[in-house]
This record gives structure tokens, C-alpha cells and sequence, in this order.
């Protein structure tokens, strides 16, 4: 998984499913909110990331159990989520 929120920050981390995608990205726009953008821009954000946990744990979900890689931007966050490579 990687996201970006523009133009803050961005990151990635491999993790199991998409539930750690989701709780991942918790927990960067919980820092990114306590560090930069603590005002109407912070609210903005959680607004964003509410949406973007929502399209994630939906069409990300399914993309991923697919086998497809998948990307979606809401507001100012990017998130791709790719699936793990079983063979390794």
C-alpha cells in the first residue's frame, strides 16, 4: 500500500490486508492532523479519509481480492493499494 496526501506528506507500507491498509492510513493523517494541519484543513482531511477508508475497505477490497491493483483519490489523499505477491 502507498498514499500521499498532496502535498504534505506520503508513504508506503506493506501490510497484510486491507483492514492494516486502512488502520495504516489512520494513523498517518492522525499525525499529519496533530502536526500540520490542525485547523479547518485538519477537519478537511478526516473528512477525506473517512471517504477514502470507506471506497478502500469497498472497491479496494475487491480489486485486491481480484488480484488488481487499485488507486482512488479523494480530496487531498492518494492511496494505492497493490496485492501482496503470494509466490514470495
Amino acid at each position: 500500500m502507498s498514499w500521499q496526501v498532496s502535498p504534505v506528506a506520503s508513504a508506503g507500507e506493506e501490510v497484510p490486508d486491507v483492514e492494516g491498509a486502512v488502520a495504516a492510513l489512520d494513523r498517518s493523517v492522525r499525525r499529519i492532523r496533530e502536526r500540520i494541519l490542525n485547523g479547518p484543513e485538519g477537519r478537511d482531511l478526516g473528512e477525506s479519509a473517512r471517504l477514502m477508508r470507506t471506497r478502500m475497505l469497498d472497491d479496494g477490497r475487491a480489486a485486491v481480492e481480484r488480484g488488481e491493483r487499485w488507486s482512488a483519490t479523494v480530496g487531498e489523499i492518494e492511496v494505492t493499494l497493490s496485492p501482496l505477491d503470494e509466490r514470495a
